[in-house]
């Protein structure tokens, strides 16, 4: 993900290249509790600083702190993900991908520069198929250091700019199940779904830039906003659970094995049995 002056326009892992946006085709629809949602209360807008929708929300339980044994996975330094990547061979692709987490906390980070955000998505590519990334998830952000927090939702098929659900509601502790699901390398339906507050949103795209479907993403990020990182802000620890892919062949791809971002000195993940933790103090 990478914030220009007025549109989130790249992901993390491609935002030094220069990128042509190709105009994404694709339709919207919600529901609220199981009802639908009429097309003019349903709001998406370019992924801008100025923007939110904040919901009251009703709190969730907390993820389980009962966790299994820590694995092993092997880890890498990056300048801004933290999280989970399994790879799969190009002749076994990923359909689809799915997990869970509850929004985070986020608080202003001491001696990090502003604007700050912590992005927490789920996604496709982006890792050795740089060229494009489809992913969807939760944002918190910081305008300056006296502006308040926002919480907000959001997709994006990079290199084409993300979008904001703004009219989805998003609180602390909400719980949050993102689905993807891809019927060719360049169309799918994303689905973002608030589980605490009964809203879902599913957009079907027919044309997307081309996905080799190879990596599998459960990631918070810190963004880059233009050329330049955003800062990050602390955050609660989340926890992606449900963390699944179907594949090609019909078998699955999980957290198991997967290898593990980490952004020194700010932020570390690491896999208990089939859920991951990211957390800013690891």
């Amino acid at each position: 993900m990478r914030w220009t002056v007025a549109t989130l326009l790249g992901s993390a892992l491609v935002a030094h290249q220069t990128l042509a946006e190709p105009e994404l085709a694709f339709t919207v629809e919600a529901t609220r509790n199981g009802v639908p949602i009429p097309k003019s209360e349903i709001k998406l807008v370019p992924f801008e600083f100025g923007r939110s929708r904040v919901g009251p929300g009703t709190p969730s339980p907390k993820p389980n702190v009962h966790r299994k044994t820590r694995r092993a996975n092997p880890t890498v330094d990056s300048a801004n993900w933290c999280g989970s990547v399994s790879t799969t061979p190009s002749s076994n692709q990923i359909k689809v991908i799915h997990g869970t987490f509850a929004h985070p906390a986020c608080t202003k980070r001491i001696g990090q520069s502003y604007p700050q955000a912590a992005a927490n998505w789920v996604g496709i590519d982006g890792d050795s198929w740089p060229s494009a990334v489809l992913q969807a998830g939760t944002v918190c952000k910081f305008d300056n250091s006296t502006a308040s927090v926002r919480n907000e939702a959001w997709w994006q098929w990079v290199p084409s700019g993300a979008y904001t659900i703004s009219s989805m509601p998003v609180a602390v502790d909400d719980w949050f199940a993102i689905t993807i699901n891809t019927t060719s390398t360049t169309a799918g339906e994303v689905t973002v779904s608030n589980l605490s507050q009964g809203h879902t949103y599913t957009i079907k795209i027919s044309s997307g830039p081309t996905l080799a479907r190879v990596n599998a993403d459960w990631v918070v990020e810190r963004p880059y906003y233009g050329a330049s990182l955003a800062g990050f802000p602390s955050f609660t620890d989340v926890w992606f659970d449900e963390a699944w892919t179907t594949r090609t062949t019909g078998s699955g791809l999980g957290l198991l094995g997967a290898k593990q971002y980490q952004i020194p000195g700010l932020c570390g993940s690491q896999e208990w049995g089939n859920d991951m933790q990211v957390s800013w103090a690891l």
